[in-house]
């Protein structure tokens, strides 16, 4: 199983993860301060074939994959 963590401290919601990532995992999110955050669709977590083009993307390094 792939396990996709999004740092909220370091995600600052610029949608590069959503862009890059070629299955549509991504979304971005609003969080109670008015921000955007990205997360995984929990419903399309399990495609994921770890690319890394998600994390590679991200200009923050908001993204950690690992694999359970």
């Amino acid at each position: 199983m792939v396990r996709h963590t999004v740092d909220p401290v370091k995600c600052r919601g610029c949608g590069k993860c959503v862009e890059m990532c070629g299955l549509e995992l991504w979304t971005l999110v609003d969080t109670d301060n008015g921000k955007k955050r990205a997360q995984v669709i929990e419903e399309a977590k399990d495609m994921c074939h770890m690319c890394l083009a998600c994390r590679d993307a991200c200009p923050e390094e908001a993204i950690t994959i690992t694999e359970d």
